[in-house]
């Protein structure tokens, strides 16, 4: 089972507002440190699944208290919320199934007879067959737009109240789409995977590691 992270993370310096807006909140939550310079909260209600979390946390950032809420998934995939001033200034998702599914959906489609599930594991064929498609899947126009599709509301300039000029150049040149889906010739490997490392990294927040409510909750035991 691979990491499972969530949280709502903000700059330390506005610890006594959030706390106050806490103790108002009517769902359970857990308050932490994360290092010097971020604290983060977590909420019952770990993927803002309600209308009444998503206001609670844009009229906290009313008061001018930037909230990023962070989700990594290690098997499935990554992605943030920004909320500032009492909007959500910007958001991404990153998806590490997306060229998976594409690549199973042509091999259908090319294949219809062959039960792909049942066969890559004993057939060489099959194999063979299926990685040559997942290879054309993740060097094709479609999937760099359906990964960009994921990344058209990121505003890297909106992280200018919790990060400098160069961790916002950074970000900018993350998430630029070529650069995000290009695949090493000789590794097969996309920077795709490593970006939300990358992006943890440009932030400081690499403590933000398998951590969400429930396992609080548990006492750190799930």
């Amino acid at each position: 089972m691979g990491e499972f992270t969530t949280g709502i993370l903000y700059p330390r310096k506005y610890e006594p507002k959030v706390l106050i807006a806490l103790s108002k909140i009517e769902q359970s939550y857990f308050h932490r440190n994360v290092n010097v310079d971020w604290n983060a909260f977590f909420l019952q209600d770990e993927w803002l699944q309600t209308s009444s979390t998503v206001q609670f946390l844009l009229l906290l950032s009313k008061q001018y208290v930037p909230l990023l809420w962070f989700h990594d998934a290690e098997d499935n995939g990554w992605g943030f919320r920004l909320f500032d001033a009492g909007y959500e200034v910007s958001s991404a998702t990153i998806s590490y199934s997306l060229d998976v599914e594409m690549a199973e959906e042509e091999f259908g489609r090319l294949y219809p007879d062959v039960n792909l599930q049942e066969r890559i594991t004993d057939s060489e064929d099959v194999r063979q067959k299926y990685e040559d498609i997942l290879d054309r899947v993740v060097r094709s126009e479609l999937y760099r737009r359906e990964v960009g599709k994921g990344i058209t509301r990121i505003r890297p300039q909106s992280f200018n109240r919790i990060t400098g000029p160069k961790q916002v150049q950074q970000l900018r040149s993350l998430f630029d789409l070529q650069l995000l889906t290009d695949v090493d010739d000789e590794t097969g490997a996309s920077l795709l995977y490593d970006s939300v490392d990358l992006f943890k990294e440009i932030l400081g927040i690499e403590e933000m590691v398998w951590v969400n409510y429930a396992y609080l909750a548990s006492g750190g035991r799930e």
